[in-house]
């Protein structure tokens, strides 16, 4: 298989678990779930809900993503992430481009009922835009914050190729790329 036909870049938005408010660092919470373990999702939704994070949580291409907009200082913020280990990720971004396969439904779940921790109107509203929901209802406990995000490449396989790697039928040559009419090799 050549690698150059098989792949391909992707150019990837992600949220930065960092925030600022009244010049003050706070953290956002990320769980990357690569598993479509229901378990394991709901291991996670169980840690959010004991901590009363508020979270969204949607479905990808490879698990889940959750997501919440609270703000945390540093120490509950390191604090969180020990109980999450087990999952094996960083915790500093999130991808929030959407891709190609991915569900159109966003879950949410109050878990801060009595709004132990404030939370950020601006990724309420950011996260909601992207799954064209309404925007949040006010409340004195969400805050605009400052959100900061990352562009980055990915790696990923062409659609075409995955037939072949899953031991699936036969190896589809891509298409030749066309631009204005002319062939571009």
């Amino acid at each position: 298989m050549n690698p150059q036909k098989s792949t391909q870049y992707v150019k990837t938005l992600g949220l930065n678990a960092t925030t600022i408010y009244n010049n003050e660092v706070y953290f956002f919470l990320f769980a990357d779930i690569d598993t479509k373990d229901k378990s394991t999702l709901e291991r996670v939704l169980n840690i959010f809900a004991n901590h009363n994070l508020t979270c969204y949580h949607y479905e990808t291409i490879k698990g889940y993503h959750v997501i919440s907009p609270c703000l945390l200082h540093i120490r509950l913020w390191l604090k969180f992430q020990k109980d999450l280990s087990f999952l094996d990720y960083r915790f500093d971004t999130i991808r929030i481009s959407k891709r190609y396969g991915e569900k159109p439904t966003l879950y949410y779940n109050h878990f801060n009922k009595h709004f132990r921790h404030l939370e950020s109107k601006s990724f309420h509203n950011l996260i909601r835009n992207i799954y064209n929901y309404s925007e949040i209802e006010p409340n004195e406990n969400y805050i605009n914050t400052r959100l900061s995000f990352t562009q980055y490449m990915q790696l990923k396989l062409r659609p075409n190729t995955l037939d072949a790697l899953s031991g699936g039928a036969v190896f589809v040559e891509p298409k030749p790329l066309y631009k204005h009419g002319l062939e571009v090799f």
